[in-house]
């Protein structure tokens, strides 16, 4: 049964959506695609209503985002303008009204007029909303995040200006709104209660003396400049009747009435959906514009020294702090990738990924989303530490693994379901659901990042005893009958918790064989000890992979595919469960020295090509878990393919991830090039395809898939092999001919490498002369390089003028060579 204030949100969004022509109401962008195509088969494993789910806002979690690097709290930008600090009770909007006729210009309602958002540059998380009525009143909304004082507290800024494109005279109010529901919803309220996000207000103040609102018992918005009209509205008569809520607000009274109540507080102890409206007057002509400041502080502020100091410093000094913030990290730091024009939108997604996976930081955890994924999964921050990690965010990837992995380490002599505690990496999460995943990830994690820190730092001595050693001693001494893993949930994208995933035991030997190689570097003494159980999982998973693949070929099946695991509900499953062998690939690399055998490395390339076939239109489909796209999956896809030599298809799957992160429904950009866990199929479509079954949405931004395009972009523009034994380099193995027109070049400066030391690379293209030519600017000692050569059959090459031997696409080139040259047919 639905809570009280779950129905009445219910009710009121819905009376307000279907009687908006005679009133209107801010009714946010997500409730409205829910409206647009409402189905009562809600998700009743998580939820205990369709209220609930409702409220939830299980469906539509689409958002932009602003936040402060390595700060707890992020804020989320709706479609219209709407900020709301994640953990803060209320959020605001701007709208406009014509006091001459009545006229409430809501953002938020299509017949409201034109919107438009954007970022204000690719590299600045500063979020432009341009709204246009249809009588030529615009105002433009500014808005950011930045830090004030000694203690460097956060804020969230939004800029406000209103003029007249037309240049004729205007008059009118604009109004900020303060509501209880955001962009992310009312209140998450699940079956299991472990995640509650209540955002209801039951009690709003105006404290026009102090120029502030006050939000249940903590700060809402400060106004620079102090408002002309107010009014606060709630439900002090406790009416169980919605049209209360409809009746007695600010809009209603705006368009009846022309004017606000003037109260200065309000309660609503029935469904916390109190309200406030703000208004400023403006009277405008030609090239004037009107413009006011408001600060949302998103750190904790009390008293008359936290206002003074929130006050203190001017909103043009915070703006150009956090621009030169940004430019300065982004622009001037780490990796620079340069692409030509035709591909130089993926150039500008790179930096954005970069923001956000900072933005994301939380005192140097990363956490994979900003409100239900706002917590530290192991997982998720082993692949998300190792892509800041080789783009040049060096240092929070050495906080992450060096400070909260050591804490994630279980010291305790209880047991976990079927294992031990002691040396499991992992915290609720990983306990709760039995994350067997988690030790090989930290120690894949540790061991690439000690190869890029290179010996000198020492990062993987000072963690070797006992966070590697005895991590990889309990993923030896806590497997199933079998040898391999036990069953779990590792990832909810792979099936069924009771079921084993491949998955876990492919983590597990690539941390295997990261610990027994950082062993070798720092010659400890249990090398022999850890290749051994490398070994013994080798031989384990390389041998239930044969059988299973043996029992799919003797039922019949026809196709060559490694399913999710070897359960018994997995022989012979042909589902999308099966992404998880694109970890084979990447980020495991477990094909490049035939870790488990050529037969194996053959099935899991089929395997690739059996996914590709059934299960991508466009992005990866994952119907089996989610009912919705994946796009950090289709880029692990689309990975995998780079890796297993496919660049078209790469091409093909990365040029729909890119369009995924910027969705429009409607005319409306529901995201500005960012990626939820789950894409919706109606907001992919713009509701083309709208299945009736239930879905479920994570978070925007995702932390992980941000990780993923970065790395996916960075190996495009080269990657590493065989560092242990033959160390080499593969220049521009997925950049496609089309990217590259005459003239046009593809850059990479100051890139950290798993060699220790960076590279940088010139690759110009003459299409005319048919030849390529490469200027190495830096290079890691000893290693050479290979060019797949993409362009045409190769007929010559020479390296620093010396004739090279062709055999093949793949120009194998000397280390030491400053530059070389390729020409092809």
């Amino acid at each position: 049964m639905a809570q009280t204030h779950e129905w009445m949100f219910y009710e009121v969004m819905w009376r307000a959506w279907a009687g908006r022509e005679q009133v209107p109401y801010p009714v946010p962008w997500w409730a409205q695609q829910a409206f647009r195509r409402w189905s009562d088969d809600f998700d009743s494993g998580t939820y205990e209503s369709k209220e609930a789910a409702f409220a939830s806002n299980a469906l539509y979690r689409y958002w932009h985002m602003v936040g402060v690097k390595d700060h707890r709290q992020e804020s989320l930008i709706g479609q219209a303008g709407e900020i709301e600090p994640v953990y803060d009770k209320y959020s605001l909007s701007f709208f406009l009204h014509d006091p001459a006729t009545g006229a409430v210009r809501l953002p938020q309602l299509p017949d409201g007029g034109q919107v438009e958002q954007r970022l204000e540059a690719p590299h600045l998380p500063v979020v432009l909303t341009t709204f246009r009525t249809a009588d030529d009143v615009e105002f433009v909304q500014r808005t950011f995040a930045g830090t004030v004082g000694a203690s460097q507290r956060d804020l969230v800024v939004t800029r406000v200006t209103v003029g007249s494109p037309t240049g004729q005279e205007r008059t009118g109010l604009l109004c900020a709104a303060v509501l209880p529901a955001g962009p992310s919803g009312f209140q998450r309220h699940d079956r299991n209660g472990r995640q509650i996000t209540d955002r209801r207000l039951t009690f709003l103040r105006h404290l026009p003396n102090e120029q502030r609102v006050e939000t249940n018992s903590g700060w809402g918005p400060v106004f620079d400049t102090a408002p002309q009209q107010y009014g606060v509205y709630g439900n002090a008569d406790f009416s169980s009747d919605p049209d209360t809520y409809l009746t007695r607000s600010a809009f209603h009274d705006l368009a009846v009435g022309g004017k606000l109540n003037g109260a200065l507080e309000a309660q609503d102890q029935v469904a916390g959906l109190c309200s406030a409206v703000f208004a400023w007057p403006f009277q405008i002509a030609e090239d004037e514009v009107f413009e006011i400041d408001v600060r949302l502080p998103v750190d904790q502020f009390s008293g008359s020294a936290d206002l003074a100091e929130l006050r203190g410093t001017p909103t043009a000094e915070l703006e150009s702090a956090n621009r030169d913030f940004w430019t300065a990290k982004l622009l001037g730091q780490g990796l620079q990738p340069g692409l030509p024009r035709p591909v130089a939108h993926l150039t500008d997604q790179f930096r954005q990924a970069r923001s956000q996976l900072l933005i994301l930081s939380d005192h140097g955890e990363i956490h994979p989303g900003p409100t239900v994924y706002d917590s530290f999964w192991i997982r998720d921050s082993s692949v998300e530490a190792t892509a800041c990690s080789l783009v040049g965010d060096s240092a929070l990837a050495e906080r992450q693994l060096g400070t909260h992995y050591p804490l994630k380490f279980n010291r305790g002599t209880g047991r976990i379901g079927p294992c031990a505690e002691y040396g499991f990496y992992g915290g609720p999460h990983e306990k709760d659901d039995r994350e067997w995943d988690s030790n090989g990830q930290a120690l894949w994690a540790i061991g690439r990042f000690d190869r890029t820190s290179g010996r000198q730092a020492a990062f993987g001595t000072r963690l070797y005893v006992p966070y590697v050693r005895d991590a990889a001693r309990w993923l030896r001494d806590n497997r199933d009958e079998n040898g391999l893993l036990h069953s779990g949930w590792s990832a909810e994208h792979l099936g069924e918790r009771h079921q084993p995933h491949y998955w876990d035991d492919f983590w597990g030997l690539a941390g295997l064989y990261e610990a027994a190689r950082l062993a070798e570097r720092i010659g400890a003494p249990e090398v022999g000890e850890l290749w051994g159980t490398f070994d013994d999982l080798k031989r384990a998973t390389a041998g239930s992979i044969r059988w299973v693949l043996g029992e799919q070929q003797r039922s019949g099946a026809w196709e060559t595919y490694i399913p999710t695991g070897p359960g018994p509900g997995d022989v012979g499953r042909r589902d999308s469960t099966m992404i998880g062998t694109a970890a084979y690939f990447h980020p495991l690399r477990l094909h490049m020295g035939s870790k488990l055998g050529d037969d194996i490395d053959r099935a899991a390339r089929y395997t690739l090509d059996t996914m590709y076939a059934h299960f991508v239109t466009g992005g990866f489909r994952h119907d089996a878990a989610w009912y919705a796209y994946g796009p950090y999956l289709t880029m692990q896809l689309a990975h995998a393919y780079l890796l297993a030599g496919d660049p078209g298809r790469m091409d093909e799957l990365l040029g729909w991830t890119v369009g995924a992160g910027f969705p429009h429904t409607a005319g409306r950009a529901a995201a500005l090039g960012a990626w939820n866990e789950q894409h919706a199929y109606p907001v992919a479509s713009d509701f083309a395809e709208a299945p009736f079954g239930r879905w479920y949405m994570g978070d925007i931004p995702h932390g992980w898939a941000a990780a993923e395009y970065l790395l996916l972009i960075r190996d495009i523009l080269f990657f590493e092999a065989d560092e242990d034994h033959d160390p080499h380099l593969y220049i521009a193995p997925g950049v496609r001919p089309h990217w590259v027109p005459g003239d046009e070049r593809v850059t990479v400066d100051a890139a950290p490498t798993l060699f220790g030391s960076p590279f940088g690379y010139r690759l110009a293209h003459d299409p005319a002369a048919r030849t390529v030519t490469v200027d190495i600017t830096q290079a890691p000692q000893g290693v050479r390089f290979v060019y797949p050569c993409q362009f045409g059959e190769v007929r010559s090459a020479e390296a620093n003028g010396q004739e090279l031997a062709v055999t093949g696409q793949d120009v194998r080139v000397p280390a030491g060579t400053w530059r070389f040259s390729v020409t092809y047919a």
